[in-house]
């Protein structure tokens, strides 16, 4: 009998190891999976921000449902760890879908149509395939911690802590390593089947181990009899509301720190990966100091008002400490590598964030810690209650940061708002018995965020100091921060995250030239689609075709088309108002998917290589949806910005392109060397003879230089590119090649990168137009040996 006893003892104490083994994978694997559950719904669903908010709030809500349900049978269940086995089973057998999902999904968008596609019923089609998809699985990830603390190890010592605040570290730390594993090492080296292959993977080992930790817990615990009522196991209201409350303002500030770093860094895949991991380390050691100090009385509620006092000051104060470190962190300037890049980004944002966001962190675990007692095996079941308000509360955070604080206020006021409603959880807070002094400060604090919400906070502006004196507007949301600029060499401006330009008016010429070339190539351009919109100078530009009889321009950004029309209207002939033209807020790789057969000419602007999502638009899922969404005779152009690519990249999106148009002729839009355009004209038959071209040029009459006649048109010709010219990688939605290898190279070398411009481009276009002319000469020859 002791033999058994000691055995039972041993159990127990291999038990507690492999507990917290399992916590920080669950937290790994959930991040991981929330990150590439995010990538894939975005090749589904679209790069819109209702896209994203979609499957981030089905996410959270999954979270938070799971939790709650995990309060229910916390105090139900028999053998809870079996459960969470059964638990890791399911996260794994509901993540077949998603992986599987450019399978199943690809004729989704066709059947559908535009019409239904942007009216009532996309937008509750693709709700529906958040819910059904995303949901589940999160909602089981919920289920951790609520039943792991239930069963937790009995023990003699009267200091034992709360078990549930060291999973809650524990797990938080674990989100952190999954985060930066998959973003910055298994992503770059793999593509998305086999990375979340093996995510699935890790969840079936957990299962595995849950069942290890059922066998070593033996049938020393074991749910009591009869079960607590749930009124029992539910913490106190004001609880509740406070851990609502603090997940609200939590995910509020990391929405504004997100949009305030991405106006520094590099545009790219990576650098949100590097804020959010910020944040979560931030959270799990605010989280590690309430567990190792939970026995003291300021870990309880005598330290809520002094933590929402610094809370709220140091969050008020955040901007100004990003404009004084700002310039000391040249991001642009390139990288050693890709982790020192994110090392780099993190420790600029742990500076900037990090003592804000780890004393805000710390109310949460104070919450949990005041709200039960540690030698209570009943009061441990108030974690899934918690963890559900924290969870629905950042949900909702989130959502009013980015539909209310951000358009309303801005990044930079948006964060004094928020440091503000910490101070009056503060006073709310504040007990009737309390010191005067702890009164006054917080007086105080409300009155110095105050000042700043007034004087200093709208002093800062979402671009480089060198434009604030030109900027006359500016737009935040979802989207970003949108400026427009009254520039001395760019004239009438629009830019994006105060890194990109998406057009302006001194380029006139150039931007009308994007629409000029590919209509002048086809015979009879009667319906035109613009996938990006931007000033809307482009399209504006095929108003100038007597021919043209209908254009559709699909823009991503509700903010953009407004500027387009508030700002532009000088410059786009008027394209906003002009009845043959339809605009249309939606993704473009989605909208393009859902035609077939309704365009002569299909005009693809500029996308920026790197930027999150854009490298789906140089993907061959993508020129496949082109050339069904053509009619016959239709023309696909598809113009590059080579100065922002290399020959590999370059290489690659030709490759791709020739996959689907076997043959591409190439143009290019003017002959400087600053910022060279290049184009690639698909065609579903063969390209009209000269003079139906001569007749297009006749007719049009357009007064531009480069395309106003015949000859010059034809001086922009390169040649034509066919099938077997490249060889190598081609760009799909799975391995992300462009997206990934260009924010890469983008990190790596900054902005002296090996770009095609200058005297690179000039070397670069005499060996390409040499390789043309010779593949061009081979099968010229080929075919006459032929005959």
């Amino acid at each position: 009998m002791g033999s058994n006893i000691s055995e039972k003892t041993a159990g127990r104490v291999w038990a507690v190891p492999g507990i917290y083994v399992l916590a920080f994978a669950g937290g790994a694997t959930a991040l991981a999976h929330q990150l590439l559950w995010t990538r894939r719904m975005v090749d589904l669903l679209g790069a819109s921000a209702g896209s994203a908010a979609r499957v981030f709030g089905c996410f959270f809500l999954g979270l938070a449902l799971g939790a709650m349900a995990g309060a229910v049978l916390a105090g139900r269940v028999r053998r809870p760890w079996r459960w969470l086995g059964a638990a890791e089973i399911g996260i794994a057998l509901f993540s077949v879908p998603i992986l599987l999902l450019p399978w199943w999904a690809d004729g989704l968008w066709p059947w559908l149509g535009p019409d239904r596609l942007t009216g009532l019923t996309g937008g509750t089609l693709k709700t529906a395939l958040s819910v059904l998809l995303v949901l589940p699985p999160a909602a089981v990830m919920g289920l951790f911690l609520p039943l792991a603390v239930r069963d937790w190890p009995p023990t003699r010592s009267p200091k034992n802590p709360d078990p549930g605040l060291w999973l809650y570290a524990v797990n938080t730390a674990g989100a952190v390593l999954g985060l930066f594993a998959v973003s910055a090492w298994l992503l770059p080296r793999f593509s998305m089947l086999p990375v979340m292959t093996l995510i699935i993977a890790c969840n079936v080992l957990a299962a595995i181990g849950c069942g290890l930790v059922d066998i070593l817990l033996g049938s020393s615990v074991r749910t009591p009899a009869p079960p607590p009522s749930l009124k029992a196991t539910r913490p106190a209201r004001p609880y509740l509301v406070m851990a609502a409350v603090s997940g609200f303002l939590v995910m509020a500030t990391e929405v504004m720190a997100l949009l305030m770093t991405q106006l520094l860094a590099p545009l790219s895949f990576f650098a949100p990966s590097a804020v959010l991991g910020s944040f979560i380390a931030a959270l799990a050691l605010a989280a590690f100091i309430v567990a190792a100090g939970a026995r003291r009385p300021f870990f309880h509620e005598n330290g809520m008002v002094p933590v929402l006092l610094a809370a709220g000051l140091l969050i008020a104060l955040s901007p100004l400490i990003f404009h004084a470190l700002a310039p000391h962190f040249p991001f642009a300037a390139g990288s050693r590598s890709l982790w020192f890049f994110l090392l780099y980004l993190s420790c600029f944002v742990l500076l900037v964030f990090g003592p804000a966001v780890c004393v805000a962190g710390l109310w949460f675990p104070l919450i949990a810690n005041a709200s039960g007692r540690p030698d209570d095996a009943q009061s441990r079941l108030r974690w899934g209650w918690l963890l559900a308000a924290n969870g629905l509360g950042g949900l909702a955070g989130a959502e009013v940061g980015y539909r209310l604080l951000l358009p309303l206020f801005g990044p930079y006021r948006g964060l004094g708002v928020i440091g503000f409603a910490y101070l009056v959880a503060a006073w709310i807070c504040l007990p009737q018995r309390t010191h005067p002094a702890l009164t006054w400060a917080v007086r105080g604090a409300m009155t110095v965020v105050a000042g700043l919400l007034l004087f200093a906070l709208p002093r800062l502006h979402p671009v480089h100091p060198t434009l604030a004196p030109n900027l006359i507007a500016e737009r935040h949301g979802r989207e970003g921060s949108l400026a427009i600029l009254d520039h001395p060499q760019m004239g009438r401006a629009m830019l994006l995250q105060n890194q990109y330009v998406l057009g302006a008016s001194a380029a006139r010429a150039e931007a009308e030239r994007q629409a000029h070339i590919p209509l002048l190539l086809h015979p009879a351009p009667a319906r035109v689609a613009f996938i990006g919109l931007a000033t809307g100078i482009t399209a504006g530009g095929a108003l100038a075709h007597p021919a043209v009889e209908r254009i559709e321009a699909v823009e991503i950004s509700h903010a953009v088309t407004r500027a387009a029309r508030e700002w532009f209207g000088n410059y786009n002939r008027g394209v906003m108002d002009d009845p043959r033209v339809r605009i249309i807020v939606e993704d473009g790789r989605t909208w393009l998917a859902a035609h077939e057969h309704a365009f002569d000419v299909i005009v693809s602007d500029l996308f920026l290589p790197w930027g999150p999502g854009e490298g789906r638009l140089y993907t061959v899922e993508h020129f496949m949806a082109a050339r069904r969404a053509l009619r016959d005779g239709g023309l696909f152009c598809l113009w590059l910005p080579m100065y922002q690519l290399d020959n590999d990249q370059f290489m690659v999106i030709l490759n791709t392109f020739l996959r689907v148009f076997p043959e591409a002729n190439v143009f290019i839009r003017e002959t400087g060397d600053v910022a060279p355009v290049l184009g690639l004209m698909g065609r579903t038959s063969r390209p009209p003879d000269g003079p139906q071209i001569s007749r297009r040029v006749r007719d049009t009459g357009l007064e531009d230089p480069y395309v106003g006649e015949e000859d010059r048109l034809r001086a922009l010709s390169v040649g034509t590119a066919r099938t077997g010219l490249v060889r190598g990688p081609v760009n799909t939605l799975d391995n992300l090649w462009i997206e990934l290898h260009a924010g890469r190279l983008r990190i790596l070398e900054g902005e002296t990168g090996p770009y095609l411009r200058g005297e690179r481009w000039g070397r670069w276009m005499e060996a390409f137009r040499g390789e043309l002319t010779r593949t061009s000469n081979i099968e010229h020859r080929t075919l006459n040996a032929e005959r």
